[in-house]
């Protein structure tokens, strides 16, 4: 039984998450109690790195490698096939890994599915970790296990473009992106850093207030393909028309009030 391909297919939520870990913990165990098999993607190479945390992935590995059933060799690694809800407990030990320097490239890839159909697809060392509901009551339930943490699955549109001046701006789930206008206008920023937005409809802009100036390489596990140029995030986004002004803001406060609710 080999690993589906993923590369076509277009999961309708993505987990943003302050804490990462715990949070796609707590999802994954909803996952797996409807999921009907997994596949996970391990790099053997990483049981031999000297980070402080590869003794605990051999350790895990073996206690947890009989129970799985090897169905491919793809780069880096090789793939491993469980039946689930048996081999649930053998998943969520691999997946406590994730937070660990080595685990999260031991744990290369993860994929749960209902029969032939998609469920979730995770890749810790991006922490990319993207869903496919099944139904209504699969987002109720993920709703609940991540109740009272700055976190949500966020539903994904197509990305969101508009351009104002020599500027272009993207915004991409949880991450606004700049392009164009001086050095210190580029680059891609998490919206969860903001404190506080105010629309300006005289000037056509918004103006963003964040809690702190962050280096942007942290967008890179979100966006790998992005890098960034600069370590201060803008402090306006400019707009053509007030009608796209609008659009934009509503979109951003429904999304910062899902991640925090």
């Amino acid at each position: 039984m080999n690993p589906p391909d993923v590369e076509p297919f277009e999961f309708s939520h993505m987990l943003i998450a302050a804490d990462f870990h715990d949070a796609s913990s707590a999802v994954l165990r909803v996952a797996l109690d409807r999921a009907t098999d997994g596949y996970v993607g391990i790099d053997h190479d990483e049981l031999e790195m000297g980070l402080p945390d590869a003794p605990r992935c051999r350790a895990t590995w073996e206690e947890v490698r009989d129970s799985l059933s090897w169905c491919d060799d793809r780069h880096p690694g090789a793939w491993y096939h469980g039946a689930l809800p048996e081999r649930s407990e053998a998943f969520e030990k691999l997946w406590s890994l994730e937070d660990g320097n080595s685990g999260a490239f031991f744990l290369h890839t993860l994929i749960l599915t209902i029969g032939d159909e998609p469920l979730l697809f995770a890749v810790p060392h991006h922490s990319i970790y993207q869903l496919e509901p099944p139904d209504k009551s699969f987002v109720a339930a993920v709703d609940d296990a991540l109740a009272g943490k700055q976190a949500t699955a966020l539903p994904l549109t197509p990305d969101i473009e508009w351009s104002a001046g020599d500027r272009t701006y993207r915004l991409s789930g949880m991450v606004l992106c700049v392009r164009g206008g001086g050095l210190r206008e580029r680059g891609c920023y998490r919206l969860t850093e903001l404190r506080r937005i105010e629309a300006n409809p005289e000037t056509l802009s918004l103006s963003l207030d964040w809690k702190a100036k962050q280096p942007t390489d942290g967008v890179t596990r979100v966006l790998s393909e992005l890098s960034p140029l600069v370590s201060d995030p803008p402090e306006r986004v400019y707009f053509e028309d007030r009608e796209t002004m609008r659009e934009i803001v509503a979109v951003i406060r429904d999304r910062l009030d899902a991640y925090y609710e």
